[in-house]
């Protein structure tokens, strides 16, 4: 679905999202088995991989990175993360956290990325499934840290929010992340 002009919202088991504006960015690419999921939603709205500019993984979990070396395979899209995640994505590093080792091919990191203070891209900071709280403690390798990261996020400003589980939230986020905090 198209949740505002230009920020197409990919139901798959963990959400993936394109933003389309002078270039194309896909926003996690769920599991391998997602694949031609998204493959579809991308022709049914006359996006072809090779027109991709930006994939942008926002962790390493099966669920948000396991498609990306389908999705790469025929796009000459930069893959873009975090410092903390590239080696992960990558598989240069071994990642045993939740919820196990990574089976995924690995596939390098071209752009390493500093936040934004628009559009949350929250992946597994939170989960928006019912209501917004924080991830089941069974998927962090450090639940604590988790929390304080809620936290962090909830001193910066964004409008609008998308989640690698649940629904987005559009407007007010930022509020709704530091009410979130507070519960913690």
């Amino acid at each position: 679905m198209e949740l505002m002009k230009g920020v197409h919202v990919i139901e798959t088991y963990a959400t993936t999202t394109l933003l389309v504006d002078d270039r194309l960015v896909l926003i996690d690419t769920s599991a391998d088995a997602d694949a031609g999921k998204l493959m579809d939603y991308l022709a049914r709205i006359k996006v072809k991989p090779k027109d991709l500019s930006t994939i942008f993984i926002t962790h390493t979990h099966p669920d948000h990175v396991g498609g990306l070396a389908a999705i790469k395979h025929g796009s000459p899209a930069k893959v873009a993360s975090s410092r903390i995640e590239a080696d992960f994505i990558a598989r240069k590093r071994v990642y045993d956290g939740p919820p196990g080792a990574q089976r995924h091919p690995g596939t390098p990191v071209d752009v390493l990325l500093d936040e934004t203070r628009s559009l949350l891209l929250a992946g597994d900071a939170a989960n928006n499934e019912s209501g917004l709280r924080a991830m089941d403690d069974r998927y962090n390798v450090d639940p604590k840290q988790h929390r304080e990261s809620i936290r962090k996020l909830a001193t910066l400003h964004f409008d609008h929010a998308i989640f690698g589980h649940g629904s987005p939230i559009k407007g007010d986020a930022s509020a709704k992340f530091a009410d979130l905090a507070k519960r913690l």
